[in-house]
């Protein structure tokens, strides 16, 4: 189960050094409305209900992931960065950071994020779910404390509908995402960036914008394999065809700017 994760240039840089993913807290996130689910009833229970949304945003984070490592919205959005200058480049546009950063393809289970004893909601119960209106039932376990003010701490699927309803109801104009998630508490001085094995990270991707850039591709395949042996390297470049993104290796990538470079009157 290979899931995705869409960062800017410099967390790449950790991540491929470090191997380490980030669980967010809720009001981290660019979502407003995020956790805002739970909440049921009048206005009156609305208010009562607050310190449960603080207590379940302070308590637990959120790794946000995706099943499509090519769309174009999610690389504007999401995949922003450095877009790098170097002598052997074709400039599309060096002041534009959209598309520019890097994805990564994830071994879900490998990385343990499939664990039911380490996460609260493993990914293979994380797929978020978009409504056009919230909802405003109660639920099953919608007053148990004790999973709100940040004591669970594994999967239980007695209390699906209330991980559902807090942390996986989303407004239906998200759903370009596709996004899964995975929680963990953090609680408890538990850090938000919490480690992953470094042969569980399978493949990353580069963004169009540096996908001509020749010493950049190189420097980026070297530090990689230095930190990520085994991990595929694919740069994105134009489908000509449809309005969408095709991927190739980075040794392909780096091939036909080599070839592009070494014809006469080139504007490189």
């Amino acid at each position: 189960m290979i899931l995705y994760k869409y960062v800017d240039s410099e967390t790449a840089d950790l991540i491929i050094k470090n191997s380490t993913l980030k669980f967010s807290r809720a009001s981290s996130l660019n979502d407003p409305f995020e956790l805002t689910g739970l909440h049921y009833g009048s206005e009156e229970q609305y208010k009562e209900q607050t310190l449960k949304f603080l207590s379940a945003s302070i308590s637990y984070g959120i790794l946000s992931l995706t099943r499509a490592p090519l769309n174009p919205l999610m690389w504007a959005h999401y995949g922003k960065g450095a877009n790098y200058d170097d002598k052997k480049s074709i400039l599309l546009d060096k002041d534009n950071g959209s598309h520019a950063g890097v994805v990564f393809g994830i071994d879900a289970n490998e990385a343990e994020l499939n664990d039911e004893g380490l996460n609260v909601i493993p990914a293979k119960y994380g797929s978020v779910i978009y409504a056009s209106t919230k909802p405003h039932n109660p639920y099953i376990n919608s007053d148990n404390l004790n999973f709100f003010e940040g004591m669970q701490f594994h999967y239980n699927p007695d209390f699906l509908e209330a991980l559902q309803r807090t942390f996986l109801y989303k407004p239906a104009y998200w759903s370009y995402e596709e996004e899964v998630r995975v929680v963990r508490n953090i609680s408890r001085y538990r850090n938000e960036i919490q480690p992953i094995s470094s042969s569980s990270i399978k493949e990353i991707y580069i963004g169009l914008r540096n996908a001509y850039k020749h010493d950049y591709l190189k420097t980026m395949r070297d530090r990689i394999t230095q930190h990520l042996p085994e991990c595929r390297i694919y740069v994105c470049f134009f489908d000509i065809y449809e309005w969408a993104f095709i991927k190739i290796s980075i040794d392909e990538a780096i091939e036909q700017i080599t070839l592009y470079n070494s014809q006469p009157n080139n504007p490189a």
